[in-house]
């Protein structure tokens, strides 16, 4: 109870001084002066900006919303709207739209709160050490590779989102100095500079007697945590966006190879069975903990599940829930079809006599009009009984959602790899990483005479595998990039289309910004 109240008074600390960034009034539990002074402030204070970031992602489902749900000229998604109407301005890029939704996803604040709690706690947790001595200075270390990683881990969602951005490193007091956008190459060059300095003191995994990490963890839950491998697992996919495929395929080879780290358990702890992808998206990571790189958890047992804020809210409905008649966002049966259009394919697949799928691991509902994905399925009842063997139940009339929000596993890392090593003409290793993807989920091995070119079947897959994870706005982007065939499209990035607009009223409180040309005009 205990570090429950302490958590509380950080979240206001940590969000109300981004409040006073935006010149909105604030409010305190507690001063900061009263709060940098022991060790379960700087446990609180560290965790205060994991709750951050765990909460920019799912507030109004943004995740999803942004990765999921949007296109350019029809192209970029495989999710259509029912009935929402932001989730369909969203899909049409209408994103300058006055729908509540659109407006909260185009508004930057959810971010700058976490990066500002971040440079908060860089900033004032060494004061502990002068006032706490169970605080080692080996703690601190270790604290602050957490804050760095998750500083930079959300001014490159920023960068991807927004493109240029403004740059802020130090939590300026009480008074907020508008700045303009930054390039986004110097932002992220700092990110790549911050992820290589926090996976230094990162431990491989924690309380395994790594020397990163030489007393036992005072943090719980470990799996919540970032690890050497998710920093460098974000940094394959920094360098991926900017094109720097070298760099991505030495980092993702890294964070494979070192799946087979005594630490860690071994390399077939890490592979994920169809069922064992749903299993790792339960709240809580328990054994699945090292299938999950890096991601944010919600945990049953601490309170932290919801009726929003999750893929389940968008895409969930009847028979799985019994009070709400349509999801929110459905993949139609033509596309599901020729998406999976691979006989024995473990995901989903049609019976061919029956013309019924075999499995409802990834869709369900089949038999409707609109099918329902079930890929991503953890719900709760309010007043359910919790079975201690099988964990939460549901009938789904009282549903609250309980997924992780997973960045990356390894089966991205391998595709990234393969990506990677497309663009580089390393073609082995690329056919290696796609297949051991592609027979995992049954599938036999990778022919250019069936499945068409290397980096047009690297992509397909990444569409099979990460669907609904957030992943398919920007591999398309990658995607256009690397083919390089389509000058329509580039002009749609030298524009600042492939970008969401900056919310109005940010607009108006900072001076200095400007909109990309695209949304000017549009």
């Amino acid at each position: 109870m205990k570090v429950r109240i302490v958590l509380l008074a950080v979240f206001s600390i940590l969000f109300s001084s981004c409040e006073k960034m935006l010149d909105v009034t604030s409010s305190r539990l507690v001063s900061e002066e009263n709060m940098w002074l022991k060790q379960e402030d700087a446990r609180a204070g560290i965790m205060g900006v994991y709750g951050l970031a765990r909460a920019a992602l799912g507030d109004n489902t943004r995740h999803w919303l942004y990765g999921d749900v949007r296109k350019i000229n029809g192209m970029g998604t495989d999710f259509k709207s029912t009935v929402r109407l932001d989730i369909r301005a969203i899909a049409d890029n209408n994103l300058k739209s006055s729908l509540p939704v659109v407006k909260s996803l185009a508004n930057w604040r959810r971010f700058y709160a976490v990066i500002n709690a971040a440079n908060i706690f860089i900033e004032r947790a060494p004061n502990i050490l002068n006032t706490d001595p169970r605080y080692l200075p080996v703690d601190l270390r270790l604290d602050i590779a957490h804050a760095r990683l998750l500083r930079a881990f959300t001014y490159f969602y920023l960068v991807r989102i927004w493109g240029d951005v403004p740059f802020i490193i130090s939590s300026h007091g009480a008074q907020f100095e508008n700045k303009p956008r930054e390039d986004q190459k110097k932002v992220l060059a700092f990110v790549e500079s911050e992820l290589l300095s926090a996976a230094t003191d990162l431990p491989y995994a924690y309380d395994k007697g790594n020397i990163e990490q030489p007393r036992p963890s005072y943090y719980a839950p470990e799996e919540e945590l970032a690890r050497k491998s998710s920093a460098y697992a974000i940094l394959a996919h920094v360098y991926a966006w900017e094109g720097k495929y070298a760099e991505s395929a030495y980092w993702s080879r890294w964070v494979i190879d070192n799946m087979t780290s005594p630490y860690m358990g071994g390399q077939n702890q890490f592979r994920n069975s169809v069922d064992g992808v749903r299993k790792m998206f339960r709240g809580e990571f328990g054994n699945n903990q090292f299938n999950v790189i890096f991601g944010f958890s919600r945990m049953f047992y601490n309170g932290e599940t919801f009726i929003n804020g999750s893929l389940e809210e968008l895409t969930l409905a009847a028979p799985y829930i019994l009070n709400k008649s349509l999801p929110a966002i459905y993949v139609p049966k033509d596309s599901i079809r020729a998406i999976y259009n691979e006989a024995g394919d473990l995901r989903f697949s049609i019976n061919a006599l029956t013309g019924t799928p075999l499995s409802d691991e990834t869709f369900g509902a089949f038999d409707r009009t609109i099918p329902i994905f079930t890929k991503v399925f953890i719900v709760r009842d309010n007043f359910a009984p919790v079975n201690t063997t099988t964990g939460p139940g549901s009938d789904g009339s009282i549903a609250t959602f309980g997924s992780s929000t997973v960045f990356t596993r390894p089966e991205d890392m391998s595709l990234l790899l393969a990506e990677a090593s497309v663009v580089l003409g390393d073609y082995e290793t690329a056919k290696t990483q796609l297949n051991e993807c592609r027979t995992r989920r049954g599938l036999v091995a990778y022919n250019a005479q069936v499945h068409g070119s290397l980096i047009d079947a690297i992509f397909t897959e990444r569409r099979k595998e990460l669907i609904g994870e957030g992943w398919r706005w920007y591999d398309y982007i990658r995607y256009k990039k690397i083919k390089n065939d389509d000058p329509a499209f580039g002009s749609l990035i030298s524009s600042g289309a492939i970008y969401w607009p900056i919310a109005d009223d940010v607009m108006s409180q900072n001076p200095l910004l400007k909109q990309y040309p695209y949304w000017n005009n549009n």
